[in-house]
């Protein structure tokens, strides 16, 4: 009789070799996934992708993996491309990239605004310049000193600030304070000293007395006489000078 092979023994001996197979594979799947799993982090951070990761039994991220950091988005602007430098585009990538502003930067404006604040806060109504002993020069050249009834010369012209209607006569007053008055006097001084329409000049002793046309209302005339005429508009001004020292000046 001829040998029968054993079919328990053919079917054992297949599971056998299915198994070799499988686990064969399956170590061969495992060392990629090792693999896999130690490149992810490399290739997302070199090429800025996001490859999945494996997860656990719970399907929570593995842990011992480390985080994914993305490289910053910087949009370039049309002015990057013309100039190829920084200006507007630098600007718009800050934004985007959340900078904060240049610390230094902010110093320097800071410093550079500064002197034009002192020098502001040293001038007289933000005008004048003191040259000492209550003396005080204007940009035009316009010198305000002590004298007069008030003790001084910018206390009088302080009076043509503001109406007094009880007093007798006319009363000529300035628009918008000391400040405008004083801007008022500076171009009108600079006006009468090239002479020409609009200016008359008079002498009276070591007295000039200019009166200007100003073109425009620069005041109203005032007091008594001003109130029951309703305050007329004024556009003339009138200065007394000894030098380029101021006596008086108001609105006519």
């Amino acid at each position: 009789m001829k040998n029968i092979p054993d079919k328990k023994a053919f079917v054992r001996g297949k599971r056998a070799s299915g198994k070799r197979k499988m686990s064969a594979a399956g170590l061969v799947g495992a060392i990629l996934l090792v693999l896999y799993g130690v490149a992810r982090p490399h290739i997302n951070e070199r090429f800025g992708l996001d490859l999945p990761a494996f997860t656990s039994a719970d399907g929570q991220h593995d842990k011992n993996q480390p985080p994914i950091v993305k490289p910053p988005v910087v949009v370039a602007s049309s002015g990057d491309a013309a100039s190829g430098s920084g200006g507007a585009g630098s600007t718009a990538s800050d934004s985007l990239n959340g900078s904060e502003t240049n610390p230094s930067a902010v110093e320097s404006t800071q410093t550079s605004a500064s002197p034009k604040i002192e020098s502001d806060s040293n001038l007289k109504y933000g005008l004048l310049r003191d040259l000492g002993k209550e003396r005080f020069l204007s940009p035009a050249g316009l010198l305000y000193t002590p004298g007069s009834q008030e003790g001084h010369r910018l206390k009088h012209l302080e009076r043509h600030t503001a109406d007094q209607p009880s007093r007798p006569g006319s009363h000529g007053v300035f628009d918008g304070g000391m400040e405008a008055a004083l801007l008022v006097l500076d171009t009108a001084y600079a006006k009468a000293e090239k002479g020409g329409a609009g200016v008359t000049k008079s002498e009276d002793q070591d007295r000039t007395i200019y009166t200007v046309d100003m073109g425009k209302r620069i005041g109203y005339v005032g007091g008594r006489d001003g109130n029951r005429r309703r305050k007329p508009m004024a556009r003339r001004v009138r200065i007394v000078l000894e030098g380029n020292r101021v006596i008086t000046a108001y609105p006519l």
